[in-house]
């Protein structure tokens, strides 16, 4: 049920039996399937706090007719490669109409993801810093597009910079994310047009807390996120999370 990419399908980015009923018409109750952010999300534009509603055509993964034609399977997967070693830090590498998406980010323009990471300093702030990258795979099913894992892992040790601007002082902790899936999609020009990631696999494993990406970092750290996590979570797991740090575990 873990979803790997949200702007596929019509489930409204749901796995599992959530996106079946979604599918059909007949959606579970909101506070069991939608973050807390997404409810509030209304009223949160409304006073300013969050970005306006995407595009929905930024939420469509591009085709074959978009793309310009199909590359062979050995060439993404160099391509591929060759944008993990940059870091993602090459402009050059991208396509004007580069999107990136993640679970909760995005999609964000190619001039908002170069400005949102920019600063964004992972290596620096973790010296021994692994990503631990592999299963790159050519999909079977979207054209020029290939899937990846990474486990990253590294202790705090730099000065650590968020997208977005906001800073913390070493701390000496281990940063332990669960596996999580990415992908790229390119053109018939080899330039990406489009890049997910933060989707993770397997909520049990590292000590993000279940999550992903920058606010994976931010919970192994015991820093302040960009925006507080309950908002990650849906209502039910914020009842749950509170009832079990005033009652205890059971």
């Amino acid at each position: 049920g873990y979803v790997m990419d949200r702007r596929v399908g019509n489930t409204g980015g749901l796995g599992g039996v959530f996106g079946i009923f979604e599918a059909i018409g007949s959606p579970l109750p909101s506070p069991l399937t939608r973050t807390t952010g997404e409810l509030l999300a209304p009223l949160m534009r409304l006073v300013g706090v969050a970005p306006p509603k995407p595009d929905p055509s930024l939420l469509q993964v591009p085709k074959l007719s978009a793309l310009g034609g199909a590359l062979p399977e050995g060439e993404l997967l160099r391509l591929t490669q060759q944008l993990l070693d940059s870091n993602f830090r090459d402009e050059s590498l991208l396509a004007p109409s580069f999107t990136y998406t993640g679970p909760v980010v995005g999609p964000l323009p190619k001039a908002a993801f170069v400005a949102a990471f920019s600063s964004y300093n992972p290596s620096e702030a973790f010296p021994d810093l692994d990503y631990q990258y592999r299963d790159l795979r050519a999909c079977s099913f979207d054209t020029n597009r290939v899937w990846y894992t990474s486990s990253p892992q590294g202790t705090h040790t730099g000065r650590l910079v968020l997208p977005g601007g906001a800073s913390h002082e070493a701390t000496g902790r281990v940063w332990a994310s669960p596996p999580e899936c990415g992908s790229a999609q390119f053109d018939s020009e080899g330039k990406c047009v489009g890049l997910t990631g933060g989707y993770v696999m397997d909520r049990r494993q590292g000590n993000t807390g279940g999550l992903g990406g920058v606010f994976g970092i931010c919970v192994a750290l015991g820093v302040k996120p960009p925006f507080p996590v309950f908002l990650l979570r849906t209502l039910a797991q914020n009842v749950a999370s509170l009832q079990e740090s005033v009652f205890g575990k059971k």
